[in-house]
């Protein structure tokens, strides 16, 4: 198999969640992968091991200054790909607002700076069903509208703005001991996808555009059954 020339480095916004914990697991665990640094307004504790010492790096910011913390700037400078596993709740954010602020302007602000900084490769979780085309309302009542939307809207504010986007849209996840209350019931009548098989996916698409192995595809979007059906 054919490997990238150097090893990889990489940048993760939303490392304490289920998909984003992973993506900074299975990297740190990977002997192609350098270096990975998380950005967020926490670190992720305990931290996963690491295929080197000092392999991983945590910044922990305020998210409102992602465009212009020089910390920022510094850690994306240089780097092959970032990943962006930000997202949240509605109920967890407190309103409407507050969700979308996470799951969109956030989002936006990491592209921007990613974006700024020359990095070739974005590759980010998004969700089965984004359309940011939709008509949705800050109505409690059609916040699944609203949900599809705002990834949606994350999604188009990454297209174009890289040589290669990866876009993952998972359905319903398989966070494990991290599953939120409805997915364990949902998860007993609809199929579901392991958050591991979500970063392992991601992940192979990074670096198989490293090695120049991508397709002429300027963005790859992923969809529940692809995810599903990778082997790593």
């Amino acid at each position: 198999m054919v490997e990238a020339s150097k090893p990889l480095s990489a940048v993760v916004f939303g490392s304490t969640g289920a998909c984003g914990r992973e993506l900074v697991a299975q990297i740190a665990a990977s002997p192609k992968w350098a270096s990975v640094t998380t950005i967020g307004r926490r670190p992720l504790s305990p931290p996963p091991p690491e295929s080197s010492p000092g392999k991983l790096k945590q910044i922990t910011v305020n998210m409102d200054t992602l465009e212009s913390n020089p910390q920022v700037k510094s850690a994306l400078s240089g780097v092959d790909s970032v990943f962006c596993a930000l997202g949240t709740t509605r109920a967890v954010a407190g309103s409407a607002e507050a969700f979308k602020k996470v799951d969109y302007e956030y989002v936006l602000a990491a592209g921007r700076a990613a974006k700024k900084a020359g990095v070739p490769h974005f590759g980010l979780v998004s969700a089965q069903g984004a359309n940011a085309n939709l008509w949705a309302s800050d109505w409690k009542p059609f916040h699944g509208l609203l949900y599809a939307k705002t990834k949606g809207l994350a999604e188009e504010s990454i297209k174009g703005h890289f040589t290669s986007v990866t876009i993952m849209r998972p359905g319903l996840l398989d966070r494990g001991d991290l599953d939120r209350p409805l997915e364990k019931v949902w998860g007993k009548f609809m199929s579901s996808v392991p958050v591991s098989k979500v970063a392992a996916a991601l992940i192979a698409d990074a670096e198989n555009f490293a090695i120049g192995g991508a397709s002429d595809e300027k963005v790859k979007i992923w969809n529940m059954k692809e995810i599903c059906n990778f082997e790593s």
